[in-house]
């Protein structure tokens, strides 16, 4: 490799790098070249991948915090953190396997799960503290939550869990309620069909004279 090569490259891997920093997780296309230092996880579909900073196990806060990549949403983090850990629970019933990328919860188990935490019926307060935290946690990647669905699933810095921490998860989704069975939104529901256009032949004239008709 020639100088003015790795020159570029080392050039190429600062500008993710700073990417990464500011903006958090990225969303890109699979066929961006690799980052070093960064960790590259697929979507489900294989249509996008999330580049995010390769963490060793067990880093300590100030690395966290180096990386721009703090444990949990600062804001109101007990609550933030309470409402993370049963998604976990929702969102990962194969606790064999890793927890990316998991499969897709609804709010509607995430409210039973809290509920249950608390030894309590569901209630009307619990919904603005759940819908709250699940916007935190969605705009820190730690979750991704379709607020027009009311569903959620884990979000790409869960792929930075080592070992320990999975081991610490599978010990925590084991003591907290067990969530209901998922029912989710049918695709069609969310993106329905726009109005269809007037035919190019058709004039306004015409269009108007249909619509009186009716």
């Amino acid at each position: 490799m020639t100088a003015e090569a790795a020159e570029s490259g080392r050039s190429y891997n600062a500008l993710w790098w700073a990417k990464v920093q500011s903006a958090g997780p990225l969303q890109v296309s699979p066929d961006t070249p690799a980052v070093a230092g960064l960790t590259r996880a697929a979507e489900p579909d294989g249509e996008s991948v999330w580049m995010l900073p390769t963490l060793p196990d067990g880093a300590g806060h100030s690395v966290l915090e180096e990386l721009g990549t703090p444990p949990v949403a600062v804001e109101q983090p007990n609550e933030t953190a309470r409402v993370l850990a049963i998604c976990v629970t929702c969102c990962w019933p194969d606790r064999s396997g890793p927890a990316w990328p998991g499969v897709v919860g609804t709010l509607a188990q995430v409210k039973a799960v809290y509920a249950g935490l608390r030894g309590r019926s569901e209630q009307s307060s619990d919904l603005t503290l759940i819908i709250g935290s699940l916007r935190r946690l969605n705009a820190t990647s730690w979750l991704i939550w379709n607020e027009k669905a009311s569903e959620v699933r884990l979000g790409p810095r869960v792929i930075t869990w080592g070992p320990s921490q999975l081991t610490g998860l599978r010990e925590l989704c084991r003591i907290l309620p067990d969530p209901p069975t998922a029912v989710l939104t049918p695709r069609d529901h969310l993106d329905p069909e726009p109005d269809p256009l007037p035919s190019e032949g058709a004039s306004p004239t015409s269009s108007a004279a249909a619509e009186g008709d009716v």
